[in-house]
């Protein structure tokens, strides 16, 4: 489930025919909106750090390390340098990377159900309720 969440998030950028611009304009756009649900949540400071650690773990997808940034947002300007700098190939394997190891670095720190109901606010995700979220918005 969640590879069919990420590719939702992706949109455009995760069609066959999507080149490395597409894929990294589709990125940014939902790594920002994935941020600005944190961002309240947690804090400008672990944001960043969520971030960093996403891209540590998905090291084999991005051979540089991540520059130190003032914000949140300002950490993204690298991401898309170096998606738009790839074959698009290369560019859908690196951002499904990033985002299935952010996806699973929440699901580890806050669970799935707090994980999935972010990710319905944040990408416009359609998930099926598990029958313990019934009575939560």
């Amino acid at each position: 489930m969640r590879q069919e969440i990420i590719a939702h998030a992706l949109g455009s950028g995760a069609a066959d025919d999507a080149d490395s611009r597409i894929v990294s304009t589709e990125t940014i756009r939902a790594m920002n909106a994935l941020l600005d649900e944190l961002k309240p949540l947690v804090g400008e400071s672990a944001t960043r750090a969520l971030y960093v650690r996403a891209l540590h773990l998905a090291r084999s997808a991005f051979e540089r390390p991540a520059a130190a940034c003032e914000t949140a947002v300002d950490m993204l300007v690298p991401l898309q340098q170096d998606l738009r700098a790839r074959e698009p190939k290369d560019a859908k394997a690196a951002a499904n990377a990033l985002l299935r190891s952010f996806v699973d670095l929440l699901v580890s720190l806050i669970g799935e159900p707090l994980t999935y109901r972010l990710l319905r606010t944040a990408w416009g995700v359609t998930l099926p309720r598990r029958p313990h979220e019934d009575h939560q918005p």
